[in-house]
């Protein structure tokens, strides 16, 4: 009533325009206030943007490159010059022992400082999944695995049970007066399991840990990125259950897989007949199509981020339809070497054979023959042949190729082991290795366990990160056949000697007894610090710091039935869901 009063009053008109001028200067000023906030959220983004492309800029040279400072040694071409001068000269032999003696170049076992299981928990931090602290429990004289509530629950997590149940049966096998029940003290391991390391990359390098951190599976090849951590066997049956089963044995018996055999095992020369001279001068892979370090290429980190280097190239940005087939092939191969940077190492791969194919023609053979065979399809492992997700690539004779089993492979003279999801190969290495071919070993910012106990230019020929060196690494093997031969000889002998009982025994006791042996001695149990026991058990420690219960092992057996995962609603939610929440 009151604003009616104020209309029909001569006078209430000039409030109302003057309220409608306010209003109209309020509505003005608050969208030029929106404006200008949108603008500095644009900004902020933009801001965040650069950062984020400046880090995938700095993190490829690193992927790439590793360190200059750690690749000296190993990539170095002098030594294919003292190969060539000690061939002329007739020392064929003295030339495969270009820097170090095999004393020196012998599996090198590392101090392990005095630690807590306070200096276990830090290691903790530094991961984000398939990370775990083993624990012995002398109370019920079995060990269990702890998995912090912080960390996701994913499909990874079964290569970090499946190293727990191992190692769990080893400690027991081999230390048996170590865990001897309520008379004995507990025992803390960190264990990380995977690919690659889950950890987080802003973290890195990390170099204050103390605790000796297990990585059962493809490590850092430059030790200073994460200074405590050991390389382990990976958690297939080539590697740690081969470790299990000789445990098992009590060393009276190699695994099978790395036996002579043409049928599940590793293939020599003479279960073929092969000669060298025989051999197909060409590089040979049949790959899968799989995505390339994956932990640390992720642009956030909660690892749902953009990636630095594409896995699988969008067909329609090289492929163009409605060209000519071979001028469409051609422009495919020119705009594959234009974004070759960008490109993920078997799709490098791919493009230095597409190019190697087009250089030859149809007269000549070319130097490459590197396809991706298989692809990650929804129900494991997919042939790109015939598929439609690589119609586009098979159309112009690029990428695919029809799978080659072992013995085929082993046709070949020269073998490469590109790099996948953990940065390495878990099997291509082994298995090229002892094939009657030369082997191209592909470095990486990763290695395998088994990489240290392998020397550059006496098993293998060392290939860098980016593959451009591969071509002039053929044309030196082509030239210098002697040495190349030398060098296949080695690679096999190698993996032959695995196979008997001193080689896998010598390993064995380097690769798992001993590190464990000194970190039982270096582990100081809660009876030893200045703790209230009553107040302080490890149990106590381990709850306060978010450390679940989740797998328990009675280390009797390496089985699967020896561990079993903990019934409790929480972890079985945790598995079920991906997170934890609290019943």
């Amino acid at each position: 009533m009151a604003s009616l009063t104020l209309l029909r009053r001569p006078h209430g008109l000039v409030a109302l325009a003057l309220v409608v001028t306010l209003s109209l200067q309020y509505l003005t000023s608050t969208t030029e206030i929106d404006a200008a906030e949108t603008q500095q959220r644009l900004l902020r983004e933009n801001a965040r943007q650069l950062a984020e492309a400046e880090e995938a800029n700095n993190f490829q040279r690193f992927l790439l490159q590793i360190s200059a400072k750690s690749l000296e040694d190993e990539i170095n071409e002098e030594f294919a010059t003292r190969y060539a001068s000690a061939a002329a000269a007739g020392r064929l032999e003295g030339a495969i022992a270009p820097t170090q003696t095999d004393e020196q170049a012998s599996h090198a076992i590392r101090e392990i400082q005095p630690y807590t299981l306070q200096d276990a928990l830090e290691e903790s931090k530094v991961w984000k999944r398939a990370f775990g602290i083993l624990v012995y429990d002398p109370e019920r004289d079995i060990f269990v695995g702890h998995y912090n509530r912080k960390n996701k629950w994913l499909n990874c997590n079964k290569k970090l049970f499946n190293a727990l149940r191992t190692l769990a049966f080893i400690l027991r096998k081999v230390f048996p007066d170590r865990f001897c029940g309520a008379d004995c003290d507990e025992l803390v391991i960190p264990v990380g399991a995977g690919d690659a390391p889950h950890v987080y990359k802003w973290k890195l390098p990390y170099t204050s840990g103390k605790a000796p951190t297990l990585m059962f599976g493809s490590a850092f090849r430059d030790t200073s990125l994460y200074s405590n951590m050991i390389a382990m066997p990976m958690p297939t049956p080539l590697h740690l259950q081969c470790f299990g089963q000789w445990a098992k044995n009590d060393g009276t018996e190699v695994c099978k897989l790395l036996q002579s055999s043409t049928g599940e095992g590793v293939v020599f020369f003479d279960d073929l007949g092969l000669k060298w001279n025989d051999l197909t001068p060409q590089v040979v892979s049949r790959t899968t199509d799989f995505t390339y370090l994956p932990t640390l290429q992720d642009g956030k980190n909660d690892g749902r981020g953009w990636r630095f280097l594409e896995d699988r190239p969008i067909p329609s940005r090289f492929i163009h339809e409605g060209e000519p087939t071979e001028e469409k092939r051609a422009n495919a191969i020119q705009a594959l070497n234009e974004q070759y940077d960008t490109l993920a190492p078997r799709w490098k791969a791919v493009a230095l054979t597409a190019q190697a194919e087009l250089d030859a023609g149809k007269d000549e053979l070319p130097w490459a023959n590197i396809k991706l065979s298989k692809f990650s399809g929804g129900r494991g492992k997919v042939p790109t042949v015939g598929s439609d997700a690589y119609s586009q690539w098979e159309s112009v004779g690029i990428a695919t190729g029809e799978v080659m089993g072992p013995q085929e492979l082993a046709h070949y003279k020269y073998h490469i082991d590109l790099a996948g999801g953990g940065g390495t190969t878990w099997t291509g290495t082994v298995d090229k290795l002892a094939m009657p071919g030369l082997l191209f070993h592909h470095l990486s910012p990763t290695k395998d366990y088994i990489h240290d106990r392998l020397k550059p230019w006496k098993h293998y020929i060392p290939v860098r990160p980016d593959l451009r060196d591969l071509k002039a690494k053929f044309d030196w093997a082509e030239a210098h056949p002697t040495q190349a031969k030398i060098i296949s000889e080695a690679g096999t002998a190698f993996m032959r000697n695995l196979g008997t009982l001193e080689g896998f025994g010598q390993m064995y006791d380097e690769v798992m007894v001993e590190p464990l042996r000194r970190i039982i001695e270096a582990y100081q149990p809660i009876s030893k610090l200045q703790l209230d026991p009553e107040f302080w058990s490890w149990k106590d420690i381990l709850k306060a710091n978010k450390e679940e219960p989740v797998i328990e092992c009675t280390g009797l057996s390496s089985g699967r039935f020896s561990c079993k995962m903990v019934q409790n609603q929480s972890v079985l939610n945790w598995e079920k869901y991906g997170t934890f929440v609290a019943r």
